[in-house]
């Protein structure tokens, strides 16, 4: 068990001006860049019409901000590696959908947005925009992020508005109302054990009551990576490769998962592995550790059930040999790739073979708080998954890479977004981007 209560309370003060970005590509300045202090402190691209057919925050202590008209956000402390460079041009890392109809998903360069299930995905911003994740609490208030970029919208993407951010910059958001979120920030990925790559080293956590326009930092373990909550008191930490619970809103956590092997030698601080959570409600998370390291095209990876009585592992990628105890179900793959918590009790996991060729995708459905894993076969028409979002196991999206290798030239890829609508015996390409080498 770990324990950590800090009580002090600081105002983190904004880093950029806010502006109003319009779907049709337009911008204004915002009058919430305004209202943002900037030493306060206190106690306790265009859019094209792209349519493709087919509660109270806890105690937390500062942390540097830094004003207006400062240096820009670049040189503040982000990951190691920016998405732009460790992925491929165009990847869309983070998808989500609020109902079986209405969706986004973010990259690079575009934030696309359904309204029919993906019948027609239609571009509401472009540019070089760094996103890597997106999160949706309902059609109209979401929040869009990646390792220089904070963006927000409460039209459902007609708009969206750019957030001033901290220092350290703000990687990914959790948000459970309009005005309470969490974030993981700063820190820097060297292992390059999850996609899409969150620090492995250094994160802090942050906290929100105002929207995403101020920050203060959260008591959390060193190494933060991944961060949820299912309302102001219950929340989950991924951090360096090991599971945590809180259920005072951040001022304690519990360690679940076991404290060894998640370096790769004792004091090699180059490969630590990483812990992806996502909550599930009602107390519950779904997790998956990856890494440390990897070797003969198979990576380490274990997947988890969590509740208030602890962590419970559901399955392994079985090539490694864990300290821990190790449970005989295999992973889906030899590779871990995205999963998506449907609820407490039942959750989709999807894993890629990078030696087995193209259109190798398996995914596994748990249920039954994990101690059922259904193999589903694989992921239609792609190779590499990016990022999931699932409504229920029969309805959901994937993107991903698709790839050919022809017998002579090179390789050539293309993003896309696949969906199913029936517990994947089909799978339909719904959003293809250009071909690339």
């Amino acid at each position: 068990m770990r324990l950590m209560a800090l009580a002090s309370v600081s105002l983190i003060a904004a880093g950029c001006s806010a502006a109003s970005v319009q779907a049709g590509g337009g911008s204004a300045a915002s009058s919430a860049a305004s209202a943002i202090p900037q030493a306060a402190s206190a106690s306790a691209g265009p859019a094209a019409a792209n349519a493709i057919a087919a509660g109270s925050p806890p105690a937390a202590t500062a942390v540097p901000g830094t004003a207006a008209g400062s240096p820009a956000k670049g040189s503040c402390a982000g990951p190691a590696t920016p998405y732009g460079t460790s992925y491929e041009s165009g990847e869309l890392t983070g998808i989500e959908f609020v109902s079986p109809a209405r969706g986004w998903t973010v990259g690079q360069h575009t934030i696309l947005a359904t309204t029919d299930g993906g019948a027609h995905w239609q571009a509401q911003l472009s540019g070089s925009l760094d996103l890597s994740s997106v999160d949706f609490i309902s059609g109209q208030d979401g929040w869009a992020a990646g390792p220089t970029t904070l963006l927000t919208t409460t039209d459902g993407g007609a708009h969206w508005t750019s957030l001033p951010e901290p220092c350290p910059l703000i990687d990914s958001v959790h948000f459970i109302s309009p005005t309470s979120g969490f974030a993981v920030a700063g820190g820097r990925n060297i292992g390059a054990t999850v996609n899409p790559l969150p620090p492995d080293q250094g994160g802090v956590v942050l906290t929100t009551s105002d929207g995403g326009r101020t920050w203060r930092t959260l008591p959390a373990p060193a190494n933060a990576q991944t961060v949820c909550f299912s309302d102001p008191r219950h929340g989950w930490l991924g951090a360096a490769g090991r599971l945590y619970r809180t259920s005072d809103g951040g001022k304690n956590w519990t360690v679940l998962t076991s404290t060894t092997g998640t370096q790769l030698a004792s004091g090699d601080s180059e490969y630590m592995a990483g812990m992806v959570v996502e909550c599930a409600g009602g107390g519950s998370a779904w997790a998956v550790r990856v890494g440390p390291g990897a070797e003969m095209s198979q990576e380490p990876h274990v997947g988890y059930h969590a509740d208030q009585s602890g962590a419970t592992p559901i399955f392994a990628e079985q090539y490694f040999q864990l300290p821990e105890s190790k449970p005989a179900a295999s992973a889906p793959g030899s590779i871990a790739g995205p999963f998506s918590a449907l609820s407490p009790s039942a959750a989709v996991f999807i894993d890629y073979c990078s030696a087995c060729g193209p259109g190798t995708a398996p995914w596994d459905v748990a249920t039954s708080d994990g101690a059922t894993l259904t193999t589903k076969g694989n992921i239609g028409a792609i190779t590499n998954p990016q990022a999931a979002s699932f409504m229920s196991p029969e309805v959901g999206w994937v993107t991903g890479l698709a790839s050919v290798f022809p017998a002579s030239g090179k390789p050539r890829y293309q993003e896309r977004i696949v969906a199913t609508t029936n517990g994947g015996r089909t799978w339909h390409v719904q959003w293809a981007g250009p071909w690339w080498q």
